[in-house]
């Protein structure tokens, strides 16, 4: 199973959207709606097999990457803080609770930087 991991968790994923659309045939959705949440379901069941055919294609393909800046880390940390800075605007200035402190952590991991010092 360690080998197939990532093809595992793209087929959980479409399992669980399954599951959901499960939930909405007990609700009782129009047709549409079942026809594009199946779409979705089969799109990521085919890319489970894809995932899974290509760890089969180079099992001992493992890379580490280095990042070249040090201050790189703080990228994702700010991005999703300000995607909720932007979504204060739709859901209300509560999100700045949660937006200001992550964008914060991103200034800090932009300032002392996220790999260790090379000598």
């Amino acid at each position: 199973m360690k080998r197939h991991l990532p093809a595992a968790v793209v087929a959980c994923w479409g399992l669980l959207n399954g599951v959901l659309l499960a939930v909405l045939a007990v609700y009782g959705e129009s047709a549409l709606v079942y026809w594009l949440w199946g779409a979705v379901v089969l799109v990521l069941q085919l890319a489970a097999v894809a995932v899974l055919l290509s760890s089969r294609a180079a099992p001992d393909h493992h890379v580490r990457y280095h990042v070249p800046d040090r201050g790189a880390g703080a990228v994702p940390a700010a991005a999703v803080g300000l995607l909720l800075v932007g979504l204060c605007f739709v859901y209300g200035r509560w999100l700045l609770a949660v937006a200001v402190p992550l964008l914060g952590v991103s200034a800090a991991l932009a300032a002392r930087g996220t790999a260790a010092r090379e000598r």
